[in-house]
């Protein structure tokens, strides 16, 4: 019986080493994302996008709300230092990983009905240092082909790899309503940039000044 046991904890070990080897980093990540469609999504539920997303572009983020959302769990804090904690919203398509503004890596996940039927499924993913990164994947899901297929101009007109040098921007998924908003921070201050449903997709509709907390 020990050395059955010991066998199941050395193969949990194994696989555990084995995915934490398998995860991309975000930097490939950004640069490879817009030209790989991913198939075999078998429906449009968050969690089974989310599924194959992170199967496809794997990271220790996707894992973590993964397995919060396999738990049944709307929050759950996964680190109290750090407040590293994962956010489940199903009832708005909505889920997030975040520790607060540490160091760490974060992603958040939405998703729109689109008006000809499909889905359009955004994941933002980022980490704050060495080097700060910062962008968002859109795909739409094709319930028929049952695919994931990039849509890597959906900001168009404010992109996030056209921003200048020496200017860092946010993007930010809603949890409620539709609206994407953008935070750009570079030599002319602070501003935030408006992204409005339409229908298929969000458009750009308008920049102000960001307000900071006093």
């Amino acid at each position: 019986m020990k050395r059955l046991l010991l066998i199941l904890f050395t193969l949990h070990c194994s696989l555990f080493i084995a995915i934490a080897q398998e995860t991309v980093s975000l930097e490939d990540i950004e640069k490879g994302w817009g030209t790989k469609t991913i198939n075999n999504v078998i429906n449009g539920s968050l969690g089974i996008m989310l599924e194959r997303f992170d199967q496809t572009w794997p990271t220790w983020m996707g894992g973590a709300i993964r397995e919060t959302m396999e738990k049944g769990l709307a929050k759950e804090v996964l680190d109290e230092e750090t407040a590293l904690t994962v956010i489940v919203d199903t009832k708005n398509g909505y889920a997030e990983i975040d520790d607060g503004g540490t160091d760490g890596g974060y992603m958040s996940l939405c998703y729109w009905n689109r008006k000809n039927g499909h889905k359009l499924f955004a994941v933002r993913l980022g980490k704050p240092t060495d080097p700060c990164i910062d962008f968002v994947c859109f795909y739409d899901y094709d319930a028929k082909k049952k695919t994931l297929t990039p849509e890597p101009d959906i900001l168009k007109g404010y992109r996030m790899r056209d921003k200048k040098e020496f200017t860092q921007i946010f993007a930010k998924l809603p949890r409620k309503g539709k609206n994407i908003v953008v935070d750009e921070w570079g030599d002319n201050g602070p501003v935030q940039h408006t992204f409005t449903w339409d229908g298929m997709k969000p458009v750009y509709s308008k920049t102000a000044p960001l307000k900071l907390d006093d």
